[in-house]
Parts: structure tokens; C-alpha cells; sequence
């Protein structure tokens, strides 16, 4: 490929609503936004050469997922915040032989998936330390793409800035969603597996789920890169995840699917059940387009969602809404003419399974919010204050253009 490269700067907020009444809809009163700050020490660093290209590297996003962790000696409000994978961005295709896979450039490729702890200030939010997440034996992971055949497997291919290879960690975790325990251990969910991970407070992993292995085997069927993506404990201690978008049962059900998934898990019994979040299609070009950011606990039977994703006009929206799951038919083994329900697409057809139900709650652009992300939702221990994280993609955006000076998409390429 003749042409050009270039990084663009994300922004990285925090907004915070009060007075939102999450067991009916009504208009949030007061909405403050704050910036993002973080120690300098907490930046990624950049692994290849020419260290002057990316000199202070990139800017952690610790904003895949907050919870609230309560209030420090100042009486100021404290958070986990949580990372991704790491930093990384769409590159050309890869050639293996015969074979094509997608690929991802990963500039910085010894990064450790981390827990910011996030302060909020009157004057802004600061993230001043990090949790590093580690494996069983205590080792830092890493947010590289698992090798195919492996469960959590997308196909895609590391690569660093000179197009080379860099191969596979079967431990990657691309984290998502966080929420602790009574006992003072953090889960977190993944959009690999997916995966739903317990931690212990220094960020060890205690436990492992996956589908087959703990998790109802059809979630192996999320479309790559849209497994777990919000996680929240209910106040009787069952873990809840949601599936980012709708699964593509067999490579069949994307287009056309009527729900996402909602999972229950009982840390206890080790047992789960299934529930259906609705997509409205017609709100979405396709209804795999829509996307689930996160979700958050307000009772054993109530929840607030992040929905977002672009309108048949290509216009962002992001909206949270409040489900109730209280008369949801728990669908872990209920199939239609044999076959998974994400076949069905008249929903009358399965009158004996009922959805989870949802109510508008807030329209995130109606009140200030503009990055395409909301990744975090969860609510202070006065249960009037909502607050909303965005994930800024460690500042990385590509922009490529041809010889010519035209932009082109880099996934176009080979």
C-alpha cells in the first residue's frame, strides 16, 4: 500500500446526571461533565522502534466499564474504571499462505489489562493508580487475540507497526464490564470468550468462565468482538452480563435476530439462566447494529442499559434505558422448531417466551454527551446519581490515505 497513516486524539469524559429516578422515566435535572486526568506514569509506552513517532505514548482508556467504589477521607467519590485490551486499531489484512484474517495493529503489545481507580474532583476526575489484572500463578496478561480453534478465538491477527506478526496469548483477555462483590472481589466480563472472570482485590484471577465450561454453550455464537460487554451484581449476588449485540448462531442469525442475550450467574450453584433484551430493528439499519454498552443493577429485577448504535440516517445515538427482567421467560433451553430463537424473526410466533421489558430512561445526546462510546454506567450509593464513562481508545484512530491523497479504508487492503 502507497500512502499514509495517522493517529487522531480521542477525547476521554466522564458525565454525571443526579436526580434521575431509575424506577420511573423522567428527565435527569442536573448533568455535570468531567475530564479525564491521569498520572503520566500510568500511560501505555510504546513497544516498537522509533519511539519518537508515540514519545509519551498513549493515553490509557480506562473507560470500558466503571463501578462505584465508594468515598474517600475527602468525602470525594471514587470508582474502578477498566480498561480494554489495550491500545490497538484497524491494519491490512493478513496473509497466511492461502488464508486471509482480519488484523489489528497493537503498537504496544505487552500491555496489561487494568482497574483504574477513578477520583472526582470538583474541578475534574483524576485516575492516579491501576490494578494490573493477572493470571492464576499471578502473572500480568496481556489483551492479545487468542489463536483459532481456541475458545474465545476471533480470527484476527496481531500485528505491530511494521506489519509483523506477533502472535497469539491464549490467557488475552479484551475486558469489559466490572463490578465487586460483598466479598470485595471484582468481576469483570469479556468481549473474547466471552469470558466472565472473577478477581480477587489485587486483581488475580480466582475463576474462569466460558460457553461449554461453565457458561451456556450458545454464547460461543457472538458475532467476534461483541461478546460480554456489561456486568453487574444484583443486590442478592448474582452476576448479570449482557451480550454486546445479538448472536450469529451458525453464521445465520445477525441480520435478523430479535434480542440479545442477558445472563444470570449464580457464584454459588454455578448455575445460570438466559433472558431476552429486545432490539427494536427498526431503529437500526440492521439489528446487529445495536449494541449494548453496559449494564448496571438498580434491583434484584430492575436494570439500567446502555443501547447505542447508528439509525438507519447514520446518526449516533445513545440512549439508556431501564429493563425490568421481573416477567422474563428464562429461554436457556427453549428453542423454536428445534432450533436456537435467534431464527425467529415474528415474535409472534413465540408467544410463550417473553422478553425482557424496557422504558426510555435518558437520551445521552439530549444532554451533552457527543463521543460515539458510552461503555460505563453505574450509580452512586444515593440511588438519584447516574454515572456515564466513555472509552477513548487509548487517543488511537486511524486515518489512511492512498499515493493520491485519498482517504481509503486500511481493511480494504492486503
Amino acid at each position: 500500500m502507497n500512502g499514509k497513516l495517522a493517529l487522531s486524539l480521542l477525547a476521554s469524559t466522564v458525565l454525571v446526571a443526579s436526580n434521575v429516578n431509575a424506577t420511573s422515566a423522567q428527565e435527569v435535572v442536573n448533568v455535570k461533565k468531567y475530564s479525564i486526568d491521569l498520572n503520566d506514569d500510568l500511560r501505555v509506552k510504546y513497544d516498537g522502534e522509533n519511539n519518537e513517532l508515540f514519545g509519551n505514548g498513549f493515553k490509557t482508556g480506562f473507560g470500558s466499564a466503571i463501578t462505584f467504589k465508594g468515598f474517600n477521607e475527602n468525602n470525594e467519590p471514587e470508582f474502578y474504571a477498566l480498561t480494554d485490551r489495550g491500545p490497538n486499531a484497524d491494519s491490512p489484512n493478513y496473509k497466511d499462505g492461502d488464508d486471509v484474517y482480519p488484523s489489528k495493529f497493537f503498537p504496544s503489545a505487552s500491555f496489561t489489562p487494568s482497574i483504574g481507580i477513578l477520583t472526582l474532583k470538583e474541578d475534574g476526575a483524576v485516575i492516579d493508580s491501576a490494578i494490573k489484572i493477572k493470571d492464576e500463578s499471578g502473572n500480568t496478561i496481556t489483551g492479545l487475540p487468542i489463536e483459532p480453534g481456541v475458545m474465545g478465538s476471533t480470527g484476527e491477527v496481531a500485528l505491530d507497526m511494521n506489519l509483523n506478526n506477533l502472535g497469539y496469548d491464549n490467557d488475552g483477555v479484551d475486558s469489559e464490564g466490572i463490578s465487586v462483590d460483598q466479598d470485595g472481589n471484582i468481576w469483570i466480563c469479556d468481549e473474547y470468550g466471552p469470558f466472565l472472570i472473577k478477581l480477587n482485590s489485587e486483581g488475580k484471577i480466582l475463576e474462569k468462565y466460558e460457553p461449554g465450561n461453565g457458561l451456556p454453550e450458545v454464547l460461543k455464537y457472538r458475532i467476534p468482538n461483541r461478546g460480554f460487554e456489561g456486568l453487574t451484581i444484583t443486590p442478592s449476588g448474582k452476576v448479570l452480563v449482557a451480550v454486546q449485540s445479538v448472536l450469529d448462531v451458525e453464521g445465520e442469525t445477525k441480520s435478523n435476530a430479535l434480542f440479545t442475550r442477558i445472563v444470570e450467574f449464580d457464584p454459588e450453584t454455578k448455575e445460570s439462566k438466559m433472558y431476552a433484551y429486545p432490539v427494536n430493528a427498526e431503529d437500526y439499519t440492521s439489528p446487529q447494529d445495536c449494541k449494548i454498552g453496559d449494564i448496571y443493577a438498580v434491583d434484584d429485577n430492575t436494570l439500567l442499559v446502555i443501547e447505542q448504535g447508528k439509525d438507519q440516517d447514520k446518526n449516533m445515538q445513545n440512549y439508556i434505558y431501564k429493563v425490568d427482567l421481573s416477567n422474563a421467560t428464562d429461554i436457556t433451553n427453549v428453542k423454536y422448531e428445534g432450533k436456537e430463537l435467534e431464527y425467529v424473526e415474528d415474535a409472534s410466533l413465540i408467544e410463550n417466551v417473553q422478553f425482557a421489558e424496557k422504558e426510555l430512561l435518558v437520551d445521552l445526546r439530549a444532554h451533552g454527551w457527543t463521543t460515539e462510546k458510552a461503555e460505563g454506567i453505574t450509580m452512586l450509593s444515593d440511588k438519584k446519581t447516574i454515572a456515564v464513562i466513555n472509552d477513548n481508545d487509548f487517543e488511537i484512530a486511524i486515518n489512511a490515505t492512498d499515493e493520491d491523497g485519498n482517504e481509503v479504508k486500511i481493511t480494504d487492503y492486503i
